[in-house]
C-alpha cells in the first residue's frame, strides 16, 4: 500500500526524514521502511521491508532510531511500525536508558 498523505506538509516532512536519515542506514543491513499513512491526527504508520521484517532488533531500531527521529517533527503525535508491539512503559524505559545517545550516524 502506498501512502497518499505524503503530499501534506507533515507527510512531506516525514518522507524527507525517512529518505535522508533512516532508509540509508536500514539499507546497509538489507532492510528498509515504507510509509503507510500519516493520519489526520498526526500518527505516522510505517512498515519494515526486507531484512528488517525478521530482524530480532527491529524493536530497538523503532524506539532508538525511527521513533527518535520522527517524534520531534511538529504535528507527529505517534509513530507505529507494523509488527512492532511495545508498551508505552517499555518505550519510556528504553528512552530513559539511552537518553543522550543515538545509534544513528550524524545524530546530535
Amino acid at each position: 500500500m502506498v501512502c497518499e498523505n505524503t503530499t501534506t506538509p507533515l507527510g512531506e516532512m516525514v518522507e524527507a526524514v525517512l529518505a535522508r536519515q533512516i532508509r540509508p542506514l536500514l539499507k546497509m543491513h538489507g532492510g528498509g521502511v515504507t510509509l503507510i499513512d500519516v493520519t489526520a491526527d498526526g500518527e505516522v504508520i510505517l512498515e519494515y521491508l526486507g531484512a528488517c521484517r525478521g530482524c530480532t532488533l527491529k524493536s530497538v531500531t523503532y524506539v532508538l532510531g525511527i521513533r527518535q527521529k520522527l517524534m520531534p517533527l511538529p504535528g507527529v503525535t505517534k509513530v507505529t511500525v507494523d509488527g512492532v508491539r511495545l508498551s508505552d512503559a517499555a518505550i519510556k524505559r528504553a528512552e530513559q536508558f539511552y537518553d543522550g545517545y543515538s545509534p544513528w550516524v550524524g545524530a546530535s
